[in-house]
């Protein structure tokens, strides 16, 4: 299996719930401890978790585990501001691909992560997407194999990294059936799911 860096956001200010989603309690710990220990979990490569609000309460979470965290300054700019944060300590000498993934979808589990990997040697595919229902539209975590590295580090704003996919030709990307990718927490009503799970 190539080396996969896994870079776990973690930096927004969780405006849409009103408190920070990232120290929501869960199972033993926190649900940004829960992101991080799956990521672990899948024993891909390194995991780098790029923070931003709360981050002093967040590293705090994070204590103990083997991981490398990273604050983004600019993390009110928007998501890509944090991706290119993160994709500073990934390097193309060192790994094959990195996997964008988020603090707040707690039913993702290490061998999803591990299914993005073999994907892109199956298929060709440069770009590899979750994917639930019959949708086409790329959630993540979303694998980005190293030829995109480069612009993964340029990002700005809001978007994410949808702008380099939408560039892609449609046989460049890939979709791993994922489920559990549609339940993430931005409400009071997904914070409630989640006590229940």
């Amino acid at each position: 299996m190539p080396a996969t860096a896994i870079l776990l956001l973690a930096a927004g200010s969780s405006s849409r719930l009103g408190r920070p989603k990232q120290l929501l309690r869960y199972r033993d710990g926190t649900l940004l401890r829960h992101a991080a220990q799956t990521a672990l979990a899948a024993a891909l490569g390194p995991v780098i978790v790029v923070l931003g609000s709360g981050e002093p309460e967040c590293r705090e979470a994070l204590l103990g585990l083997p991981i490398t965290m990273v604050l983004n300054l600019q993390w009110d700019e928007g998501m890509g501001t944090s991706i290119a944060t993160g994709m500073q300590c990934v390097r193309e000498a060192e790994h094959d691909a990195v996997i964008i993934t988020l603090c707040d979808q707690p039913a993702i589990t290490a061998c999803m992560l591990r299914a993005l990997v073999r994907h892109p040697h199956d298929a060709g595919c440069s770009i590899v997407a979750s994917r639930h229902g019959d949708n086409r539209i790329v959630d993540p975590p979303v694998l980005f194999t190293a030829q995109h590295f480069a612009q993964l580090r340029l990002l700005k704003g809001h978007d994410g990294a949808k702008a380099i996919i939408r560039q892609r030709p449609a046989e460049e990307l890939g979709f791993v059936p994922c489920p559990e990718a549609a339940f993430d927490v931005d409400t009071e009503q997904d914070v409630a799911a989640l006590n229940h799970r």
